[in-house]
Formats: structure tokens, sequence, C-alpha cells
């Protein structure tokens, strides 16, 4: 299906990128890093920081992706896989999945499930209901610093950070690296702008917005 190689080509493009841009930053990770990583999908982030000796708490909601990842780190006691959406809230949501994703059994779309109905690639209509986790809250109750946070939750990124600053969170964590989503949820345009206000107002140097 056609759908499906473009749908791995970018997703190997985005790795490959990803793989970059970290380069400079795995240099600075070692067995005494804490490690977060909210939409891990099947953990292939999470596998470099692990490759350097670091802590993961890898955050993934999708089932199919996480039974990858659950299964890819079966065993390593310095990876902690978590089956959860993560937001400004705890609770319960629907988990949209890819429109394309009933046409494939293999997990390239799970990248894209989101828990934001307006997305503009996923089925309002196909979809699981999944727990959602209060990141804040989280860390909050880890009582100690974060090196990297990374987010890259299909939408939810910006009620997380929205709030992260509010409460001064991100003083306690070393580095956050942010995917926005903007160019697949148009109502997230205005959104991105302010939080980008928010951040430059805050005189904010620790958060990357589209780092790749």
């Amino acid at each position: 299906m056609l759908e499906d190689l473009k749908r791995k080509v970018l997703n190997k493009g985005a790795y490959w990128l990803s793989f970059l841009k970290l380069r400079s930053i795995l240099k600075e990770i070692d067995s005494s890093s804490l490690i977060i990583d909210c939409g891990a999908n099947v953990g292939d982030i999470s596998a470099l920081f692990l490759d350097k000796g670091a802590r993961v708490i890898a955050f993934e909601p999708d089932p199919l992706a996480f039974n990858f990842l659950k299964s890819r780190f079966d065993g390593l006691k310095n990876m902690t896989c978590i089956q959860s959406a993560v937001s400004d809230r705890d609770g319960k949501a629907q988990l949209y999945f890819h429109k394309n994703r009933a046409l494939t059994s293999d997990k390239e779309f799970t990248v894209c499930s989101s828990l934001i109905a307006e997305k503009i690639n996923v089925d309002e209509l196909s979809g699981a209901e999944v727990n959602v986790l209060d990141l804040c809250k989280f860390i909050l109750d880890l009582d100690q610093r974060v090196d990297i946070l990374k987010l890259d939750v299909e939408g939810e990124e910006i009620a997380i950070l929205k709030k992260l600053i509010s409460v001064k969170l991100h003083e306690k964590i070393g580095l956050i690296l942010v995917e926005t989503h903007e160019t697949k949820i148009p109502g997230h345009l205005n959104e991105v702008t302010q939080l980008k206000g928010l951040i430059q107002k805050g005189n904010i140097k620790n958060i990357r917005l589209n780092w790749i």
C-alpha cells in the first residue's frame, strides 16, 4: 500500500533527523541522567538515551505501539514503560487513530494517534479509551530533577506546557524538547503563537519548540 510505504519513509526520516539533533545532547547523558519520553511510540528515541546508561520513563497511550514498546525493553531495569497519555489532568479520554490505520496491521500509523479529534489525519470513529495522566503532578511527585523531558504528544503539549510554566516546573527540568502540531491541528496555530509569547516573556531558555 502506497500510504503505508509513505508513512514508513516519513517515520524513518523523522528518526534520523532526531538522531542528528540529539547528538550533542547525548554527549551529556550518563547513568545519572533521568529522561522522560512522552509519546514514546515504539521507543526509538528512548533507546538512544538508554544506550548512554540513562534512566528512562516512557509514556505511550496507543495500545499497539505500547505492546511493541513493552516487549522491546522487557526486563531492562533502567526503563519504565507506562501505558498512558499525558496532559494537564488525570482521567480517561478517547485516543483517535490515524485514518489509514485500519488498512494495515503494522505499527507505523501509531505515531499519529491523538487525543485531539480535530487533528486532520485521525478518524473520529476509530480509537480507544485510554488513561490520561497529569504530567506536572507526576514530575512533582518524582521529587528529583529531570534532565530531559521530550514532549511529542500530538496536540496535548500546549496544555502541558502552559501548566508546567504556570507552576514554574520548567525550572526543575534541564531541557524540554517539544514537537508542536499546529500543521495538523489548524486551531492550534494561535495557541502555539501564544505559547511562544509566554516563553519569550518569561525568558525561558530550556524549552525548544519544534526541535526537529
